[in-house]
């Protein structure tokens, strides 16, 4: 009679079996080489790692993203900047998010590679991880948790729109940045499941007799380098909560004076003082803008607007997204025709000079944008006949006795 395996005839103890073991296939690949290629073209160092599919997609939404986010640039200027604002925000979070993936994803592929565990590992806790990150709960789906993936599709729907809604409405960006904890969180979470899944497979796993040896760069530097693009990302984030809102001006403090030799406004909210000749009137009705003016022959019109201003955007950009806008179909013709050096408030500045189009004719437009802190003060004047020359000295008296105070607007 045979004896059952593990089974010891002699003595009274039971000898279990051995587990299953499998044997590493190791493949060599360059994980510096991977982690450099992805680098320079997210995707590169998957298509190195021959892991095709993963590349290509990676590869194609990250083109996607960073093409749209610099494409919609000039779109965050003008009347429908906000509307526009919170889909560029999204593009450039995935941009970010799969340049990320792409370089850790590629270079821990590599060395699973050339330790011959790759072929074992069906779920990727990195591809759990940014699933989760990107969408509501697809890395679930991706582990085969289709309950709990369809448990926090739902739910984080309705955080979403209940909560996250309403404190954006309440206090600017603090939803979003409340909504990006979530989905750390999430993408943890996944990860986790994923990495514990992994460990056990490689514990069925024997090590090759004459293992291959690995590239010498250490993990430290691509995981230390997506630690350095999370903060980046963490400060942007942060850079929005500070960013001042000018969507409803605040008018209560303001005042206007007229004077023998000058009408003054005055916001002590936003520390400006707007003066114009004595021939001219202003008013303070239109929460758009601080104060509009305009002489009263009906043929000068100015008026100051602010615009809230990445502290990273220098002035010249603001130039480069109006000439953006003019080359648009809808502009009618309209032109930006030259951009130069100017001062308002003290502060150097951009006198950017568009030709409108109006009723078969074009009018002298002056946009004169200066920077302080996150505020970007645009002075504009508009001549509404085609001698500029009957505005030029109203234009510059106002734009020269234009002051801000040395206090931070809110």
């Amino acid at each position: 009679m045979s004896t059952p395996t593990g089974l010891n005839l002699g003595g009274s103890t039971y000898v279990p079996a051995s587990k299953p073991s499998f044997a590493a296939l190791p493949v060599p690949r360059n994980a510096a080489l991977a982690f450099l290629l992805s680098l320079l073209l997210p995707g590169l160092g998957q298509f190195y790692c021959r892991k095709n599919s993963r590349a290509a997609w990676t590869m194609i939404f990250f083109l996607i993203s960073l093409i749209a986010t610099i494409l919609l640039i000039p779109s965050l200027v003008g009347e429908a900047a906000d509307a526009t604002a919170m889909f560029w925000g999204l593009l450039l979070r995935i941009a970010i998010f799969l340049y990320g993936f792409a370089f850790l994803d590629a270079y821990f592929t590599a060395r699973e590679m050339t330790a011959g565990t790759d072929p074992f590992i069906a779920e990727n806790p990195r591809i759990a991880a940014i699933l989760n990150l990107l969408t509501r709960g697809f890395g679930y789906f991706y582990l085969g948790q289709r309950a709990l993936g369809f448990a926090v599709f739902i739910g984080l729907g309705i955080f979403q729109q209940v909560i996250v809604h309403s404190l954006t409405a309440s206090s600017g960006v603090a939803g979003p940045l409340i909504l990006e904890l979530v989905l750390a969180a999430l993408g943890i979470h996944a990860y986790e499941i994923a990495r514990k899944r992994e460990k056990e497979i490689l514990a069925t796993i024997d090590p090759p007799p004459q293992p291959l040896a690995q590239s010498g760069l250490p993990p430290a530097v691509p995981v230390g380098l997506a630690v350095l693009l999370a903060a980046a990302y963490i400060g942007l984030c942060c850079i929005g909560l500070l960013l001042p809102n000018y969507s409803a001006i605040d008018q209560s403090h303001a005042r206007i004076l007229v004077r023998p030799q000058d009408t003054v406004y005055s916001n002590p909210t936003y520390g400006i003082e707007f003066k114009a000749p004595a021939t001219w009137s202003l008013t303070d009705e239109d929460t758009k803008f601080p104060v509009g003016a305009r002489r009263n022959d009906e043929v000068c019109a100015a008026d100051l607007r602010l615009v809230a201003w990445s502290p990273f955007m220098p002035v010249d950009s603001y130039a480069r997204a109006i000439s953006a806008q003019l080359a648009r179909p809808e502009s009618k013709g309209s032109r930006l025709v030259q951009s130069t050096p100017a001062m308002l408030g003290g502060l150097p500045a951009r006198d950017i000079v568009l030709a409108i189009e109006q009723q078969g004719s074009h009018v002298a437009e002056h946009q004169i944008a200066a920077k302080k802190g996150m505020t970007l003060y645009i002075l504009t004047t508009d001549s509404l006949t085609q001698s500029t020359a009957v505005c030029q000295p109203d234009f510059q008296f106002i734009q020269q006795n234009f002051i801000l105070s040395k206090q931070t607007p809110r």
